[in-house]
């Protein structure tokens, strides 16, 4: 239709978006161009295709379902610098012997209509070669878009999903051909706003069997089930951004986190003392999508530079180390360590210092700065719990402290990742947890976990295939806390149809209550066990259903939520 010139004449305004090739920002995010200057109604969004291009190939009909239901709108989000954004609505298709209602679409590929079945397969939006496709070889951590939604049923769910694809047709529903060409997925569902909304999506690219994507598949839609809206249904579409993170969250000196490191302060200076070997600099970069190159010091450079590039962005850090002259005259530490760990913030020109612990009572080490220096070091005791570090040098002594305070037992985690990016709904005070993973994913997710006490050690044991549940274990002291992830995959037929639904406590040798979601449309909770015997079956009558497992033996069992005979949801369940 277009592609092919529309892509020419985004890079020619829009040149920052492409670099050597790359693709970082997606061209006529903010909608302000559009075909033929927007002459016709029928005209789309540059880069943008809807009904009017859509490939409809049902034996009749066809005029009314490749009708127009976009437009250009001047109701553009707050604070915008464009003119326009991108309005697409839904409306009731007279198919002659039927009525169906159409979904409001927009896509950067192309929507095909292949049957009158709103719901068939042969309905979707696709990365049409070579001419409905849009180039995409970066991989940004989220994608932020603003919108705003209205229509009359107030639990209708519009619908935004980006998929990142290798050389290929990809469809919008993904289907089973599809999977082994995904890089990356994100998928966002909202109800109406009644005001423009900013959203922010996570990118996940874990799991998924491509490396390199080459298209990115875009599409927003005013209903995420098709064939379920109505024609009052209004959704406005406006800046959509790619967003990378080229920020360190780590800088280390020989294994040591930098005392003074912040993501947003990239210049150090460092004292080593006169004797030192040159240091080993390590970092770890933010985003695991960006890549870290590390040039390390030498006797005839002593800066170290870390460069950290992901997109669009290049962000360098350097460390200038300098050694301390032989004959100094100086009463400061260099370091200052306890239990081997240089103090997190550690100033020479700062004595004192507080440090929690639980346990036996630290040991604390230094270094000073000067090579002539003495250092001596009193131990904190029991009943003296400051250990206090005297230096002297010539005719200098400076006197640093370390009081320790006996931190309470704390085993409660921080943050719960999945993909580093914290686990919808995630609380200190919640331990299970349900994860859908996107349609198509063939590999599980990777759990991470911060603690809230950095005195409490996190283990993780890693959902696998035979497994889809992750185990994180936070121990201080004789305390260990479980947090559990249940992974599930959406199934992928009706678009993120699969019930949500939470089971707790899971493992369980008493009583497991299943939490339904708001206008759950199951009817009962159904118990197998591995062999696929019915166990019990509970009607729903609230939210909240219990299931009584005391008398059952020790094992695998799996609650299926239904209605009627449609399965809407499983989830496995562990009886100890």
């Amino acid at each position: 239709m277009k592609k092919f010139y529309s892509l020419a004449l985004a890079v020619f305004l829009a040149l920052p978006m492409f670099v050597s090739g790359q693709v970082y920002q997606l061209p006529n995010g903010g909608f302000e161009l559009w075909d033929n200057n927007y002459s016709s109604t029928d005209d789309e969004p540059t880069n943008w295709n809807s009904f009017p291009s859509a490939d409809c190939t049902v034996s009749f009909g066809c005029a009314a379902a490749t009708a127009t239901r976009h437009e250009r709108s001047t109701d553009k989000r707050p604070g915008s610098t464009g003119q326009y954004s991108c309005k697409i609505f839904a409306t009731v298709v007279d198919l002659g012997i039927t009525s169906i209602p159409a979904n409001g679409n927009i896509t950067t590929g192309r929507i095909h209509i292949g049957s009158t079945s709103a719901a068939n397969e042969s309905n979707h939006n696709v990365s049409q070669r070579p001419n409905y496709v849009q180039p995409f070889n970066a991989k940004p951590d989220s994608i932020v878009f603003w919108a705003k939604f209205s229509c009359p049923n107030g639990s209708q769910s519009a619908r935004m999903t980006a998929v990142f694809h290798d050389n290929y047709d990809m469809h919008d529903p993904i289907q089973t051909a599809d999977q082994s060409h995904v890089a990356g997925y994100a998928k966002r569902e909202f109800t109406q706003t009644g005001s423009w909304v900013r959203y922010s999506v996570p990118v996940t690219y874990t799991g998924y069997p491509v490396s390199t994507p080459q298209y990115l598949l875009m599409t927003f839609t005013t209903n995420k089930e098709p064939g379920q809206g109505s024609a009052s249904d209004y959704l406005w579409i406006d800046d959509i951004e790619m967003i990378y993170n080229a920020n360190l969250s780590d800088l280390r000196s020989n294994g040591v986190t930098l005392p003074a490191f912040s993501p947003n302060t990239t210049s150090y200076n460092i004292v080593l003392p006169y004797g030192s070997e040159l240091p080993v600099v390590s970092a770890t970069a933010a985003s695991h999508n960006a890549s870290v190159a590390i040039t390390q010091p030498t006797s005839s450079n002593m800066d170290a530079t870390v460069v950290v590039n992901h997109g669009n962005l290049s962000k360098t850090y350097t460390i200038h180390y300098s050694v301390a002259d032989p004959g100094l005259i100086s009463a400061d530490l260099a370091d200052l360590r306890v239990n081997g760990e240089t103090i997190l913030g550690f100033d020479p020109a700062t004595t004192s210092y507080s440090f929690p612990y639980f346990g036996d009572i630290p040991v604390v080490t230094a270094t000073p700065l000067a090579a002539i220096a003495q250092v001596e070091i009193a131990q904190a005791t029991a009943d003296n719990l400051v250990a206090t570090v005297t230096v002297t040098c010539d005719s200098l002594q400076k006197v640093y402290t370390v009081a320790f305070t006996s931190a309470p037992l704390n085993t409660n985690l921080a943050d719960l990742q999945v993909d580093y990016v914290t686990i919808p709904g995630f609380n200190p005070n919640t331990s299970v947890y349900t994860y859908v993973m996107p349609y198509g994913s063939t590999a599980m997710p990777i759990v991470t976990a911060t603690a809230e006490s950095e005195l409490a050690e996190v283990a993780i044991t890693q959902a696998t295939t035979a497994d889809s549940t992750a185990i994180v274990l936070v121990s201080m002291g004789n305390l260990t806390k479980t947090y559990v992830v249940h992974f599930e995959l959406s199934n992928g037929i009706v678009e993120n149809g699969q019930e949500r639904f939470m089971v707790y406590p899971n493992p369980s040798d008493a009583e497991v209550s299943v939490i339904l979601r708001e206008h759950s449309q199951a009817s009962e909770i159904v118990l197998y066990n591995v062999a696929g015997q019915i166990i019990s079956a509970t009607p729903v009558k609230d939210s909240k259903v219990v299931l009584n497992v005391r008398d059952l033996k020790s094992g695998i069992y799996f609650i299926f939520v239904k209605k009627g005979d449609v399965i809407l949801g499983t989830e496995k369940l562990v009886k100890r």
